[in-house]
């Protein structure tokens, strides 16, 4: 897919960081947007924003964990637009560092809910009709680095997740291209992202989900200040182009997170175990 203008894109997760980036990435496109995010303030305070900048704007709350709540969606998004050409399934969470054992399940069914049944629900509500629609258009389901590299200590849960969108992502691809699909596939995964997902995750979270520790949420996210760290626009800058290219892997990251790649394939390859640190985070 090259051309964008005119164009329908819907973004989950749309209100901030690599989602309102998105949007404002395809607004600037000259794309028609469908944005969707589980809080309402911060989505109406997105859409205004996008609106005064003149972009054409359809906004929904939308809990993606919620298949019926996704069909909704997308019924109002083709009921507007009558086609989408780019979804973007992008709403994410994540929690506090937590082995394994001790993650709660509700912890457990929260976080997959949303980063790995999200994008499930959005493929499963919006890709029949795309296909059907016989237009040209892409997939883009946001992952993570830490879907590409070994499972770090405390973050098992979340790695799991993104370690999932991967591997669905790569069937999705390859089911579309052996169909001779008109729809084409990307899966995403940043590095480090100057976002506030740990706050908002903390906000959002039913119960005690996303977990407690000694450090706050804004100690364990504070990404500003962690060097070489990319803003939101970077990486949608990064997801038009590999549209435009029809590339896979979105390796929005830094080089250190590029080694760990490479260090984890590697020990793979060679039958080695996986690298333990030499601290906890």
């Amino acid at each position: 897919m090259i051309e964008f203008a005119n164009k329908v894109a819907v973004i989950t997760g749309a209100a901030s960081g690599i989602g309102y980036a998105l949007a404002e990435r395809f607004a600037h496109e000259d794309m028609k947007l469908a944005i969707a995010d589980i809080h309402q303030p911060s989505l109406d305070e997105a859409a205004a924003k996008l609106r005064a900048s003149g972009a054409t704007v359809l906004a929904r709350r939308v809990d993606v964990a919620d298949s019926a709540a996704v069909e909704a969606f997308a019924d109002a998004v083709f009921a507007e637009y009558g086609a989408v050409h780019v979804l973007c399934n992008n709403a994410g969470v994540g929690l506090m560092p937590q082995n394994v054992w001790e993650a709660s399940l509700e912890a457990y069914a929260w976080l997959l809910g949303v980063n790995l049944f999200g994008v499930i629900h959005g493929v499963r509500a919006f890709v029949p009709r795309m296909l059907s629609g016989g237009q040209d258009g892409h997939i883009v389901n946001t992952a993570s680095m830490a879907g590409m590299v070994s499972g770090g200590a405390a973050g098992g849960p979340y790695a799991a997740s993104k370690h999932a969108v991967v591997a669905l992502t790569e069937s999705l691809y390859t089911e579309f291209k052996l169909a001779e699909a008109p729809l084409s596939a990307s899966v995403l995964c940043p590095g480090w992202v100057n976002t506030a997902i740990i706050e908002h995750s903390a906000r959002d979270a039913p119960g005690n989900a996303a977990g407690t520790g000694a450090r706050t949420a804004v100690e364990v996210n504070d990404l500003a200040n962690v060097p070489g760290v990319y803003a939101p626009s970077f990486v949608a800058g990064q997801v038009v182009d590999a549209i435009r290219d029809d590339r896979f892997y979105i390796l929005a990251t830094q080089d250190d997170f590029l080694g760990w790649m490479k260090m984890r394939h590697d020990r793979i390859q060679d039958g080695r175990n996986p690298a333990v640190p030499r601290r906890r985070p």
